[in-house]
């Protein structure tokens, strides 16, 4: 992935009141075939996977199955992020073990945001914070995200090799709602006004992103023998926190964290250990659903039980919505339905989800520009779509005025649809363009649905087309590979109904005037329900609106001149290939990442457009 994806986010912005209860979230495909009764297709789906340090130490296929079966799977029960919950290893400097998880984990690359977390057993030396995670780092450090658009960060960074960057954060949208994930290190230490520690710094990205509800996963927090968060550390040198004092000092004060999971504990008994969960109340008054489950002692480690928490708009009996907890195992395809298994939670997910902490003031946001696409207004002519049908490979559909996203066009066919979009002209120095090199702050496409359908997975193309392509030109429509589009999906509308649909294409924008390639998006199907969307040629064209902030430095014009043109892009490759030139190298840097290279050459020639 180049570097301009780094900037992408994935997000979509419209609430429950405009999709209602559009439930995708982003980089999904399907959880398995035990869709109970009465499960509806607006849901969405975190999966946690508890401690899977019995299968890497014996080698059994459970862990594979688990993300095999959400690779499988995430569309059909849209799935919007995987948490491991700790213990990923059984002996934290066996090889063979960390290979077996890097082979399990790595099916979810490109698929669906995920991360993990230490456990104690994780460490060289086991309970040994001060002992190496070189093993870990290796297979499950920040360098394994840090080209996926989801992957927020890692930290803290108080100088400790052995501890530095050990925690993670992740930004993923789901159902019309934007969720931060916190993956916090075994037993995190404090205090949470010490950006040198794991809770300060954890501390600070909530500050960072105040209006995203928020998931916690670390490994020690909840026990199931007797139910209550634990009350000493573990950790030999007394390094860390214990749950009650993550509780105490960071969950409970920060109102925007909903819920926390965590593995670890078990009672011992075998059979029946490893499940507590229960709700409490933070200091804003609001509910907190903490949750374990660790299947370690049971049977082969518990046959690859994993937890399935499904968010289900609607669903609820004393309040509108429900959280539904569901533990299944895709090994044997069996449900464990006790109530340490099977459980929800009413709740109302535009209160607890929609906005930023009661009490917490909404800082003042300044006017910045704003500016808007859209065929035939104001001059603009530069949106251009089509649908690619793999059932009349060779036809064009460049001038039609409806399009339809579709898994099975026509109807019991099995043949797919997918639908181009782009908007020429909007990266570049004249007036409504965006300024290359700026900051963008939202970009959204509106899109008028004119037949309600199971929605799509948008993501940004990497490949040329007009709008006369068609199935066959693209030699069998487009693929999500890396390099005909990126893999992970800008956004996934999930169900969608009849009126106006926003997506929110921030990371597509931010990535363009950063001098990534303008190719537009493809829309790829959710389901077989078709969803008719009106073209750039009928009388609701598609709407692009970006805000954002101008760059002090346009990116690209290495030569000063105040645009970006053919004559940058010779004065770049002159000075790459060491030619005795002038440069503003802070222009020329268009990807910032502090040198000037052939990759900026290319950034600025996109950014050039129509001026080469």
């Amino acid at each position: 992935m180049d570097s301009s994806d780094r900037s992408e986010r994935l997000a979509t912005t419209t609430r429950r009141r405009v999709l209602k209860a559009a439930g995708a979230g982003v980089g999904l495909t399907a959880l398995g075939t035990t869709a109970s009764t009465g499960q509806q297709s607006d849901y969405w789906t975190v999966v946690a996977l508890p401690d899977t340090q019995v299968y890497a130490k014996e080698g059994t296929p459970y862990g594979k199955d688990q993300t095999q079966w959400i690779a499988d799977n995430a569309d059909a029960e849209n799935i919007a992020f995987v948490s491991h919950e700790g213990d990923v290893v059984d002996h934290g400097d066996n090889d063979a073990e960390w290979q077996y998880m890097d082979e399990a984990m790595s099916t979810l690359g490109g698929v669906v945001p995920y991360a993990t977390v230490t456990g104690n057993h994780d460490y060289a030396t086991l309970w040994d914070r001060n002992s190496s995670v070189a093993k870990y780092r290796e297979y499950f450090g920040p360098s394994r995200y840090e080209d996926r658009d989801w992957f927020g960060g890692a930290g803290p960074t108080a100088g400790g090799e052995g501890r530095d960057n050990l925690s993670t954060y992740q930004l993923f949208s789901a159902g019309g709602y934007d969720f931060l994930h916190l993956a916090l290190e075994w037993e995190p230490p404090g205090p949470v006004d010490d950006q040198s520690t794991t809770l300060g710094w954890a501390q600070s990205v909530l500050d960072q992103h105040p209006d995203r509800a928020t998931i916690l996963t670390t490994h020690s927090y909840l026990r199931d023998g007797p139910q209550r968060r634990t009350r000493e550390v573990q950790e030999a040198n007394d390094i860390g926190s214990k749950g009650q004092t993550v509780w105490e000092e960071f969950v409970a004060p920060n109102n925007q964290i909903f819920m926390v999971l965590c593995g670890h504990w078990h009672d011992g008994t075998g059979k029946s250990s490893g499940e507590a969960h229960q709700v409490s109340t933070n200091d804003d008054g609001s509910s907190v659903y903490e949750l374990l489950a660790n299947y370690q002692t049971r049977d082969d480690g518990g046959h690859g039980l994993l937890r399935r928490i499904e968010f289900r708009p609607g669903d609820g009996s004393d309040a509108p919505d429900r959280i539904m907890v569901r533990t299944y195992s895709p090994s044997t395809d069996e449900e464990q339905t006790d109530d340490d298994s099977q459980f929800g939670f009413d709740l109302d997910f535009d209160a607890r989800f929609g906005s930023s902490s009661p009490g917490t003031p909404t800082p003042d946001t300044p006017d910045i520009p704003t500016v808007t696409f859209q065929q035939g207004t104001d001059g603009y002519s530069g949106t251009t779509d089509t649908v690619i049908r793999a059932a009349e490979p060779e036809a064009s559909y460049g001038t039609a005025e409806t399009l339809s996203i579709d898994g099975s066009d026509p109807e019991g066919s099995g043949s797919t649809t997918q639908v181009l979009l782009r908007f020429d002209g909007i990266i570049g120095t004249d007036g409504g363009q965006i300024p290359p090199g700026s900051d963008v702050k939202q970009a959204t496409v509106a899109i008028a649905t004119s037949d309600e359908g199971d929605g799509a997975a948008v993501h940004r193309l990497r490949t040329e087309w007009s709008a006369d392509s068609t199935w066959a030109s693209l030699d069998g429509g487009v693929q999500t590979d890396g390099s005909e589009a990126v893999s992970d999906a800008v956004a996934r509308t999930g169900a969608v109904e009849t009126g106006e649909t926003s997506i929110d294409v921030t990371a597509s924008v931010q990535a363009w005037t950063n001098g990534a390639q303008n190719a537009g998006w493809v829309f790829r199907p959710l389901g077989n329900n078709g969803w008719d969307i009106q073209s750039a040629d009928s009388a609701i064209p598609p709407t692009l609106t970006v805000s954002y902030t101008p760059s002090e430095t346009l990116a690209g014009d290495a030569d000063g001149d105040g645009e970006v043109d053919t004559d940058d892009v010779d004065r770049l490759q002159r000075s790459i290939a060491s030619e005795d030139v002038d440069i503003d190298r802070d222009a020329a840097d268009v990807d910032g990442d502090g040198d000037v290279d052939i990759g900026d050459a290319v950034a600025a020639r996109n950014l050039a457009g129509d001026n080469q």
